[in-house]
């Protein structure tokens, strides 16, 4: 299971030696890849957490109603950041606050404190990661639209 931080590098023969173009080139990748990240990776783990809107009425509802949004402050911590170059990274909170927040792990379903707890977690984290990483095309779409547009 991946960990409330998924980080995605980007490599390959043209990102092992340095070109005269590099630093326009850098900024290119970078800025695609921070596309890539923000639009297919975070907005689709925010868009995983849904349910009622205040934490009231999430109590009454039932599972079927709910999925993970207790309080909406973990949609909003949830971010997408491009921490060094050729890196991407979705994260629930560490480029924001520091660190992810604590019940993220949980709430992915990495740890569970109540070993009762039938709970295995949503695994949004995964599934981004999971759906950037198995697609080449997105890295193309992103990350070559980003250079296309930076050299023309």
């Amino acid at each position: 299971m991946v960990a409330p931080t998924t980080t995605f590098k980007v490599k390959g023969p043209v990102f092992e030696k340095p070109t005269q173009i590099s630093l326009g080139f850098t900024e290119a990748v970078n800025r695609g890849l921070l596309d890539l990240v923000i639009i297919e990776g975070s907005n689709r783990v925010k868009e995983d957490l849904w349910g009622p809107t205040s934490a009231e009425a999430y109590k009454k509802s039932t599972p079927s109603q709910r999925h993970g949004a207790k309080t909406r402050t973990l949609k909003r911590a949830i971010g997408g950041s491009v921490p060094r170059d050729g890196i991407g990274q979705i994260d629930a909170g560490e480029n924001q606050y520091g660190e992810n927040l604590i019940y993220s792990s949980w709430v992915e379903g990495i740890s569970s404190r109540n070993k009762r707890s039938t709970f295995k977690g949503y695994g949004m984290f995964q599934k981004a990661y999971d759906r950037i990483n198995n697609n080449p095309k997105m890295y193309e779409k992103y990350i070559g639209d980003a250079l296309i547009e930076a050299f023309d």
